[in-house]
């Protein structure tokens, strides 16, 4: 289990550093192509727009897999290690999956409903909506990880006092 979440995690970081990479490649080039007004890419913001959107939600999850995400931590840091602690990450970790469960919903409802194209490439607008799902149900599972270990942490000190008497 811990290499498949090793290779998730290679992988999430690949596919937000190639379209990072791709993304400033072809601004780059537009950049340039327009200074010397040498062509214009009518396809660029097709292609930006998709690369943008999976950039942003690959890189999500593969921070979230991390617990690196940006996150508000004061009432973690005034509880400190006190017995509250387990519980309000538990509390915490469940927030989380119930939001990810909405994401990954309304994401797969509108990637499903898609039926645009874009107007130069005609490429399925549902291919770059994909990338919601896809991100939610990953995050989704490493939410249930977190509120797992959660709970975990909570039944630890009960147990521990169980066995003492």
């Amino acid at each position: 289990m811990n290499k498949l979440d090793r290779v998730v995690g290679q992988l999430l970081r690949a596919i937000a550093s190639f379209c990072l990479a791709a993304l400033f490649i072809l601004l780059f080039s537009s950049v340039i192509a327009r200074s010397f007004q040498l062509a214009s890419f009518a396809w660029l913001d097709e292609v930006v727009r998709g690369l943008f959107a999976w950039m942003v939600f690959m890189g999500s999850a593969a921070l979230w897999r991390e617990r690196a995400h940006f996150r508000v931590d004061w009432l973690e840091q005034v509880i400190g290690q006190k017995r509250a602690a387990p519980l309000l990450r538990a509390f915490l970790a469940f927030l989380s999956l119930g939001f990810m469960l909405a994401m990954t919903w309304y994401g797969w409802e509108l990637t499903a409903r898609s039926s645009a194209v874009t107007p130069v490439l005609n490429l399925p607008t549902g291919l770059f909506y994909a990338a919601i799902p896809i991100s939610g149900t990953l995050m989704m599972i490493y939410s249930l990880r977190d509120l797992f270990e959660s709970i975990a942490d909570v039944k630890a000190p009960f147990s521990t006092m169980m066995k003492e008497k």
